[in-house]
Order: structure tokens, then C-alpha cells, then sequence
């Protein structure tokens, strides 16, 4: 189907190619909706949703990064992590056997990190809260963001009836029920993260090496796309056809 990650990835690299050949020294502008397949990262991005809070386990194994230079400072005493290689998979050598090239989780890569672990335990015995790995606010985040892409997705391929209206009021409370602390859940604190923060979708990461510009649409607004204009023209021409067959 034309909206698999794939798929669309080799035809925007194919049309980078027609488009630098036909148009020399020109820059290209590629506009996207928001839909799921537009906001794909690639197999290894640092995905907050593709880790589990535990080290192993069924979760995708994730490029390794540089540990973030806005980092709460290191504790008197304590190591300084900042700008340091931040390994998000054991060593094949690893004495356990069973985390012997597996990925480390949530937890063990804050607790690497130091001045973010330690900042974050401070923060729950403070306020007499737990350590939890997902919160239940962030849980709920996360269901309002599966409904925006069944929204999203349904305008896309031109079924807007098969979004039902629990799907748009629970992506429409998307706003309400983002949590207001940065530091509730491990999950929240590891996907504030800047280098999580900055990882792009990978069709913008294809086109801006190439040197051209990535856009995308607002949510919800997929008449803002050209496309939807051929789209209407084209279905105009099938009516009228019809009608004189």
C-alpha cells in the first residue's frame, strides 16, 4: 500500500533524483500530513516507544547517542556523563549471558546518565511518590496518540467515516492529558531527553541530507495537501463520466 514506510521511502528517493536532474541547483519543498507511515522513524531511532522499562525482552535495539550536554549537573563528588558515548545495547561480552548484546531499557540507561537518575529519585522521595516506569498520565497520552493517528490516518486514505467520534474526542484531548511534570515516569524523563526530542521522522531525515526541505501539515487539516485537490478533480471527472456512460 502506498503509505507503507518502505515503500514511500524509495519513492521520495527516487523522486529526489528526477527532481535534481530535471531541476538542477534547485531546492525542493516536500509537504506531508500527518499520517502514521509521514511520522516513521527508522529501525533503530531513539523511540522512546520501542523501549521497555526493563533491560531485554522484546524491544527493537536503538542507536547508540551522546548523552545530552543540558543534563541536570553531576552530584558533588559524582561522575560528569555529559557528552560521553551512551551505549543503548549490553556489550557481547557481558558476563550475564542473557544480556549479552540486548537492549538496556528505560531504566538502565537513566541510571548511566547519573545526574538524571539521581535528579529523578530525589524528586520522588520529595514528594513521596514511587519510581514507576510509565505513569498513568503518560499512559493515557499515549492512547490519545494511537487515536490521532487512526484519525489521521482515515483522512489520508479518504475514509473519514471509519474514525469513530470516541477516536476524535480522545485524540482531541491529547492537550488536557499531556502531563505537566517533566519528571513523573522514567518514560517521560528519557523522551524529554534532547537527543530523543531531536530525532527526526525518517522521511525528513532523507530529504534534508539531500538538501531540500521537509514540511508538515498541521494535524487534522488534510485540505491544506494539494493532493486532496487532484484527488477531488479526479473524482469530479469519474462523476461526470459516470453520469454520461
Amino acid at each position: 500500500m502506498w503509505w507503507d514506510l518502505a515503500q514511500l521511502t524509495n519513492q521520495i528517493k527516487i523522486t529526489t533524483k528526477v527532481f535534481e536532474y530535471t531541476h538542477p541547483d534547485c531546492t525542493a519543498i516536500f509537504a506531508f500530513d500527518w499520517s502514521s507511515a509521514h511520522e516513521g522513524f527508522s529501525e533503530g531511532a531513539l523511540n522512546i516507544n520501542n523501549m521497555n522499562v526493563n533491560p531485554g525482552g522484546r524491544q527493537r535495539k536503538l542507536r547508540d547517542t551522546v548523552i545530552p550536554l543540558n543534563n541536570p549537573d553531576p552530584a558533588p563528588g559524582e561522575e560528569d556523563t555529559h557528552s560521553q558515548i551512551q551505549r543503548m545495547t549490553f556489550p557481547d561480552n557481558h558476563p550475564d549471558p542473557k544480556l549479552k548484546g540486548q537492549p538496556k531499557g528505560v531504566k538502565v540507561v537513566l541510571q548511566e546518565w547519573k545526574s538524571v537518575w539521581d535528579k529523578y529519585t530525589t524528586l520522588c522521595q520529595e514528594h513521596h511518590t514511587k519510581v514507576v516506569g510509565k505513569c498513568a498520565s503518560c499512559t493515557k497520552s499515549q492512547l490519545c496518540r494511537d487515536a490521532e493517528r487512526h484519525v489521521a490516518f482515515a483522512e489520508a486514505t479518504g475514509q473519514k467515516g471509519s474514525a469513530t467520534a470516541e477516536d476524535v474526542a480522545v485524540a482531541d484531548s491529547e492537550i488536557q492529558s499531556t502531563p505537566d511534570d517533566e519528571w513523573c515516569c522514567m518514560h517521560r524523563v528519557l523522551m524529554l531527553q534532547e537527543d530523543f526530542q531531536s530525532e527526526k521522522p525518517l522521511i525528513q531525515s532523507i530529504i534534508e541530507d539531500a538538501g531540500h526541505i521537509c514540511l508538515f501539515l498541521p494535524r487534522f487539516h488534510c485540505e491544506l495537501n494539494p493532493i486532496e485537490m487532484l484527488w477531488g478533480f479526479g473524482k469530479y471527472r469519474m462523476h461526470i463520466f459516470l453520469l454520461h456512460a
